[in-house]
């Protein structure tokens, strides 16, 4: 009689353990095809927006694919002008004309009426620079994807990307500019190049 209990019991075990193992199997499954879902999602969203837009003096712009890699500066709303400014006079002497950095600084202007447009337009003309203007972007296409790729949570602060020239971002910050935040975007623009 002792052998049978003992039997039966060891079936038990045997039947625990499959069901145990068939379990941290289908586990394990779930988990990796979670895992290979949210890489893909977070690929997507890691990288920059196909851009066509015009320079603030009428040039065209293209990016990513120009062969550069990309610093953009974006301000999203009015309030963030001051940070935007901050970080501009730091980021242009720089990276204005350096010939490996495709630098922007961008304004979002999607869903403006045209009439105010103008106006900003006309204002945006006076307040920056003529050898800047080919440098300043102002964006009407994207703004949700922009939005969401920048993490945009704060109306009054500056963001910054940095990105491969296939558009991949590599770092991205927000708020005003420090000496720590603009030696990793050195750091960053560095790894952009290789």
């Amino acid at each position: 009689m002792f052998n049978i209990k003992q039997i039966h019991l060891d079936l038990n075990v045997q039947s625990f353990l499959r069901g145990w193992q068939y379990s941290a199997l289908l586990l394990s499954v779930f988990l990796l095809v979670g895992e290979l879902i949210g890489q893909q999602i977070a690929a997507k969203s890691l990288f920059v927006p196909q851009t066509q837009e015009k320079t603030l003096d009428g040039s065209a712009v293209n990016f990513p694919n120009n062969g550069k890699s990309l610093l953009l500066l974006i301000g999203f709303t009015h309030k963030s002008d001051t940070q935007c400014d901050g970080w501009n006079r730091k980021l242009k002497t720089s990276y204005m004309h350096n010939p490996k950095v495709a630098y922007y600084e961008m304004a979002d202007f999607q869903g403006m009426p045209s009439v105010m447009m103008w106006m900003i337009s006309h204002g945006l003309h006076r307040k920056i620079p003529k050898d800047e203007q080919s440098y300043f972007v102002t964006f009407f296409h994207h703004e949700d994807e922009w939005k969401k790729l920048a993490g945009y949570s704060t109306p009054a602060d500056a963001y910054l990307i940095v990105a491969t020239a296939d558009g991949r971002v590599l770092w991205q910050t927000h708020g005003p500019q420090t000496d720590a935040n603009y030696a990793e975007l050195q750091h960053a623009l560095q790894n952009a190049a290789n």
